[in-house]
């Protein structure tokens, strides 16, 4: 359904999309400013009509997408700004080690050594995680039927999988919210609907929203699948 199909009960205007409430199925005409529920201006058509007018989303730093024809391959660079801070950690916390298991070793402490052997662990963990954003880039290809997700150089658990693209019928992105004593922290997944309604995980903890509603864009509309809403998908 095209965007001028949609207009205002009152006086005929066409509705853009910035005049669309989609949370409350609610428009305001930009011409007579009248209010009124968009399934009366649409009837049964209404959720379709909604999913037309979903803002594009504009490629955002850090994706770069190749559309072949045939196929698509999309990636995504895990470098955040955020790693800097994290590198100075490691730089901090490992260091501390390296002191500790030094004076406990040469002065025959082997208790010492060996009660810091949980926190060298997280520190190595923490290590790995950090040099995984200075490095990694996830790869998403699509042709001859399936979606490949393929995480490169430095591998992460679960991070490589396959899915038959004809067996899938949407995509969505769920916020995941956490709180804690630094603050709130946002999060961002990108999902896949079975034709059996189970849901698959395609790429998981993404900081940044835009990332994530694009890439969810590029493939439904390679894949040519309409937009509808899912339950407890995050929409812009």
């Amino acid at each position: 359904m095209r965007l001028n199909e949609l207009r205002c009960k009152n006086c005929g205007a066409p509705l853009a999309a910035e005049n669309v409430v989609e949370r409350l199925a609610m428009a305001r005409c930009g011409h007579c400013q009248a209010v009124f529920a968009l399934e009366s201006a649409t009837g049964a058509g209404g959720d379709a009509s909604l999913a037309a007018l979903r803002p594009k989303v504009e490629m955002p730093r850090g994706i770069q997408m190749q559309d072949l024809g045939s196929a698509l391959e999309i990636s995504r660079r895990w470098f955040t700004p955020v790693a800097f801070f994290m590198l100075f950690f490691c730089i901090f916390w490992n260091g501390f080690m390296v002191v500790w298991h030094t004076i406990a070793l040469s002065q025959g402490i082997w208790f010492m050594s060996a009660f810091g052997l949980l926190h060298t662990a997280v520190g190595l963990g923490v290590l790995y995680w950090t040099l995984s954003l200075f490095l990694n880039t996830t790869y998403i290809r699509v042709g001859n039927g399936m979606i490949e997700v393929k995480t490169t150089p430095l591998p992460t658990w679960g991070g490589n999988k396959w899915l038959s693209a004809d067996d899938l019928t949407q995509f969505y992105c769920h916020e995941q919210v956490s709180h804690n004593k630094n603050g709130t922290t946002r999060t961002y997944d990108i999902l896949a609907v079975r034709r059996d309604n189970v849901r698959e995980k395609l790429l998981t903890g993404l900081s940044d929203a835009e990332q994530a509603l694009f890439i969810e864009q590029e493939l439904e509309r390679f894949l040519g699948i309409k937009d509808q809403r899912v339950e407890g998908e995050f929409r812009r």
